[in-house]
């Protein structure tokens, strides 16, 4: 199989087909695309049925049909595999729609023209007072995955409402649904899982922190379902000081997880990784590389076993140990300040050895509708490994899990968590992580993740949509902080018990 691109459209083709044929990117198809052997047909045949049920590859699959001299009889095998019509899956495919097609997006200026992607990813995000870091969280995911389609759900005891920073977002071409718990929830038995419960000064932290934890599984299961109703595909389940990174190679990590007391083991680990046959060795470390991309190259089987949709990433508490303002700041444009960015400001992480509960993404096109079990290990044994603890060098991609300053964690109002847990994540044992240019650039030629979203929607653009927005929101929540100190106010229960 190789790539071959498509040739511009007769001018009588239908909108649809006019898409698939101006978009650059690769198509599967035999290496003789013009008439090859009736052998390399019969096997790029095969290769397109085995990837037919997947949306993800629906697209690709089709744009080989209608490029390529196949077999007579291959177009009739992969729609009897999809149950349908060769025609209905051509009308109905999401990678054909405009929304994940740049020549057709509404906001052309924010792709990079010269290198379309081949899907994009969503996400289904719960916040609660989470402004100050949600813009980064943004333009991050933004940048590397990428992520065009959110839905969001706004915790009812929330001071702070992200729907300015949302809107802000949506210009830039993401699609964001902001829901209420009227917009998914669903009852469960105990007290603290139905809608109409009231918290009250009495309510325990403990019944606090379990109507979260219900939330948190409703939201889930109805975002994932309605992601699906979509057509949509892989989907990032983290919460705002969470970031999906590539699991690139330490030198200092030592033995993998998996090999401990195995030295054969470890041996033939350390021997693919310096002869790049293992996944970790081929990851693109370039700030420019996405997620998408490598999953669709196909570099890595895990995301294409059926019967797996939900993968499970380890992931990596980074610490609020600070460092220098000159390292921090190598790579990133002037106008900047490092300071306000988790991904840049801190850089000392826990051992790779060390672990804490992995988190998910998700095929939703793949996703049966089934209950959350917990939100590290969501769809059960339809997730890879045998429970939510990954070892790291088996994945190509880790989830780094930002501690941050005392100001980003401290929750107003309710906080079932404070300054113990806080200094409790502050681990002591660290490493000062330079494993990816997207967050430590090593010299002064390279460069962040935050000088290529300022390449996807300019500079000015991105100032306003991260740094801007941080400082604006830092204020209105110091003086959030200080409404509910002072004079001894005690908090709203109306308010904070307020539903929809």
């Amino acid at each position: 199989i190789m790539g071959v691109a498509a040739t511009d459209p007769p001018a009588a083709e239908s909108s649809s087909t006019t898409i698939r044929r101006r978009t650059t990117l690769q198509t599967f198809s035999s290496p003789n695309h013009h008439g090859g052997a009736s052998r390399s047909n019969r096997r790029v045949c095969i290769y397109l049925v085995a990837l037919a049920p997947f949306v993800i590859y629906q697209f690709y699959v089709l744009r080989a049909l209608t490029t390529g001299d196949h077999t007579s009889g291959c177009t009739e095998r992969i729609a009897n595999k999809l149950g349908t019509t060769i025609d209905s899956v051509i009308q109905s495919s999401p990678a054909i729609t405009a929304d994940d097609v740049s020549s057709s997006s509404n906001n052309d200026k924010y792709y990079k023209e010269d290198r379309p992607l081949p899907f994009s990813f969503s996400a289904c995000l719960l916040v609660k007072d989470n402004n100050v870091i949600l813009p980064e969280w943004l333009a991050y995911h933004y940048t590397v995955l990428p992520l065009r389609r959110l839905i969001v759900a706004v915790d009812p005891l929330s001071h702070t409402d992200p729907t300015p920073i949302l809107n802000k977002y949506t210009s830039i071409g993401i699609n964001i649904t902001t829901w209420t718990d009227d917009s998914f929830w669903i009852d469960g038995w105990k007290p603290y899982e139905k809608k109409t419960y009231v918290i009250t000064k009495t309510t325990t932290n403990e019944d606090i922190r379990n109507r979260f934890v219900h939330r948190q599984k409703v939201f889930y299961k109805m975002c994932l379902s309605k992601l699906k109703e979509e057509m949509r595909t892989w989907t990032i389940i983290i919460d705002t000081d969470e970031y999906m990174a590539f699991n690139h190679y330490d030198e200092n990590e030592g033995e993998p997880t998996h090999c401990r007391k195995n030295e054969t083991c470890a041996k033939n680990y350390e021997k693919s990784i310096r002869d790049g046959s293992h996944v970790r060795a081929k990851l693109d470390r370039s700030p420019s590389a996405t997620v998408a991309e490598y999953i669709y190259n196909r570099v890595d089987g895990v995301f294409d076993v059926v019967d797996k949709p939900c993968i499970i990433f380890g992931r990596y508490l980074f610490v609020s140990k600070e460092s220098d303002r000159e390292v921090i700041q190598k790579g990133v444009e002037p106008e900047f300040n490092a300071s306000y960015f988790h991904t840049l400001r801190y850089l000392y992480r826990a051992p790779l050895g060390t672990y804490q509960l992995g988190k998910p993404i998700v095929d939703v096109s793949r996703y049966d509708g089934m209950d959350m079990f917990n939100i590290h290990r969501p769809l059960r044994d339809s997730c890879t490994g045998n429970n939510a603890y990954v070892h790291n060098a088996a994945m190509s991609f880790r989830v780094h899990h930002y501690v941050g300053s005392w100001e980003t964690f401290r929750q107003p109002g309710v906080d079932v968590r404070g300054k113990e847990f806080f200094n409790k994540r502050n681990i002591e044992t660290t490493t000062f992580d330079k494993t990816t240019t997207r967050y430590f650039a090593e010299d002064a030629n390279s460069t962040t993740w935050l000088t290529q979203f300022a390449k996807l929607v300019g500079k000015e653009k991105a100032l306003e949509l991260t740094q801007e927005i941080r400082i604006h929101e830092e204020l209105k929540m110091e003086k959030v902080f200080l409404e509910l100190t002072n004079g001894n106010q005690e908090y709203d229960w109306d308010r904070l018990n307020k539903k929809g």
